[in-house]
């Protein structure tokens, strides 16, 4: 049985650092990607093999680089842009509030996969691969 010290994470501590975190602003982390949440009318089973092979590598290429320099990037290339939740045309997951702010970030070509940043977790929500969840 292993014992654990009280108060003090398993995954941190004096020789455990957390690996995404490259300081105390989180536009300097790098992005961990959610897929939890992905709705069901924007899904990863409605995507070809060669969507998804995009789509993570894509993200893979996007886990190498900080928030700032996502945010720094063109919008249809590695960078990311604002959407509106007024501009969604399928329904939002009932735990998103009002106050979240979605960005679109681009996998194979320019289709969107469409989200909410948490600290430095994207959630993704949707996956827009043919252009038809709000006005491109």
């Amino acid at each position: 049985m292993t014992k654990r010290l009280k108060g003090v994470p398993p995954n941190l501590g004096k020789n455990i650092k957390n690996p995404n975190s490259s300081g105390h602003n989180p536009i300097f982390d790098y992005p961990v990607f959610c897929l939890r949440h992905v709705h069901k009318n924007h899904h990863l089973d409605d995507c070809t093999d060669s969507e998804l092979a995009s789509l993570i590598m894509r993200m893979h290429k996007l886990s190498t680089m900080t928030w700032k320099d996502i945010q720094m990037a063109p919008r249809h290339g590695m960078g990311t842009e604002k959407i509106s939740q007024d501009s969604i045309k399928t329904g939002i997951p009932a735990h998103i509030t009002p106050d979240v702010t979605f960005y679109a970030l681009r996998f194979e070509g320019k289709k969107p996969f469409v989200g909410y940043r948490s600290g430095y977790v994207f959630h993704v929500v949707y996956i827009d691969r043919n252009f038809t969840l709000y006005d491109h």
